[in-house]
């Protein structure tokens, strides 16, 4: 019972770092001179800190091991840094440059990557 409401809460928590980081980056591409609400720049630090927080949990209550028992969850947790860096350089690039452009691209390449390893747990090696 416990694994359902940390595996909910967990995706619950990952569509909102989802729309919170697209509302973000395009806010900066549609008013680049605008600066964003001050909600936008604490909560989805608050949300990715809760997000990191049950995955770890879940990961404790599953007993999976990243690269050990479950070799996609390391590779998630790889993706995860390449999301993390992309997604700071999408956010902190002049907006609607090529690198921000880029990063944008990148980081959602990886978000999408991290769904599908989640999502089918493939048996990588």
């Amino acid at each position: 019972m416990m694994y359902l409401i940390v595996k909910h809460c967990h995706i619950l928590l990952v569509v909102l770092t989802f729309l919170l980081f697209n509302i973000r980056f395009w806010l900066r591409f549609t008013r680049p001179d605008g600066t964003l609400p001050k909600i936008l720049k604490v909560f989805p630090h608050l949300n990715d800190t809760l997000l990191l927080f049950t995955g770890l949990w879940l990961i404790h209550l599953t007993g999976w091991i990243p690269f050990g028992n479950a070799p996609w969850l390391g590779v998630k947790l790889v993706l995860l840094l390449c999301y993390i860096f992309a997604g700071a350089k999408a956010l902190r690039a002049a907006a609607r440059s090529k690198q921000a452009t880029t990063a944008y691209i990148l980081s959602m390449a990886c978000f999408a990557a991290i769904v599908a390893l989640a999502y089918f747990k493939p048996v990588l090696w």
